[in-house]
């Protein structure tokens, strides 16, 4: 079995070396011209209005605290897991409660 992956992965290796040296990437250009300040110059700028100190979440110059850490519940999760018996490979799939975190 160690063999026949080892192989595949070889065989998986070199196939993608072909393809490759076959596809050789040339220069890419994204499509975007160096024509000035545009659309993009305008987005990275803060905007002044997020930073006001009063805003609609504070009271009093004080900003609110979270003081849960979120919500969990108990769902079931399948476990699978194979074993070998009597020369033959075999599946046992058990239900085990976890705890999930939203």
């Amino acid at each position: 079995m160690d063999r026949r992956l080892f192989l595949t992965g070889m065989l998986g290796l070199a196939g993608a070396a072909a393809v490759t040296a076959v596809a050789r990437p040339g220069t890419a250009l994204a499509g975007i011209p160096n024509t000035g300040p545009g659309i993009l110059d305008e987005l990275d700028k803060p905007s002044d209005d997020l930073f006001e100190p009063d805003g609609p979440d504070t009271q009093n110059g004080i900003e609110p605290v979270r003081w849960h850490r979120g919500r969990r519940r108990r769902v079931w999760r399948r476990v699978c897991y194979r074993y070998r018996r009597r020369g033959r490979w075999h599946r046992r799939c058990v239900r085990r409660p976890v705890w999930v975190y939203f």
